[in-house]
């Protein structure tokens, strides 16, 4: 099924965007600097020779985007199930999963702006040697459930000039 594209300029798009995906995964993928976006998306207000967005740039980055929506579409964190491995390998598993998916996504705009939880909750659960605090199914849930919604939202995004 193709995703209906809303068209929407670069500078509305990339500051809502960045809320949701982490840009250094951006510039990192398209071998860019870390402040490529951001010398493209001011270079009124900067002294650099930016020239701000082209075409190109914005065929790159449309294309990265759909990439990143279609792997985060597809992404599902799991608890793994308890046989042959103790608490603590199980723990292990999720704070892995969760750590790959923090590379792309911004987690805070998932625990914090749609789970209402604080920073403090996260990273309590994502000590390795924490034995307390670890992830309930109910929060593996609503983290599944972000991380689809942010996949469909890149889909349905086409970035203009």
């Amino acid at each position: 099924m193709k995703t209906e594209k809303i068209s929407i300029p670069v500078k509305q798009a990339l500051p809502m965007i960045a809320e949701m995906v982490k840009l250094k995964y951006v510039t990192d993928t398209l071998g860019k600097s870390s402040g490529w976006i951001y010398n493209k998306l001011n270079h009124e207000t900067t002294t650099t020779k930016s020239t701000g967005f082209n075409k190109s740039d914005i065929n790159l980055l449309n294309d990265l985007f759909q990439k990143i929506g279609e792997k985060l579409v597809s992404t599902r964190l799991y608890i793994p199930s308890g046989e042959n491995k103790d608490a603590s390998q199980v723990r292990q598993e999720v704070i892995e999963q969760m750590q790959t998916v923090s590379e792309i996504v911004s987690m805070p705009y998932i625990y914090v702006g749609k789970m209402g939880k604080k920073t403090e909750w996260y990273l309590n659960r994502m000590r390795r040697n924490s034995t307390k605090a670890s992830f309930k199914q109910e929060d593996i849930n609503l983290f599944n459930l972000a991380i689809v919604e942010i996949g469909n939202k890149l889909l349905s995004i086409e970035l203009t000039l």
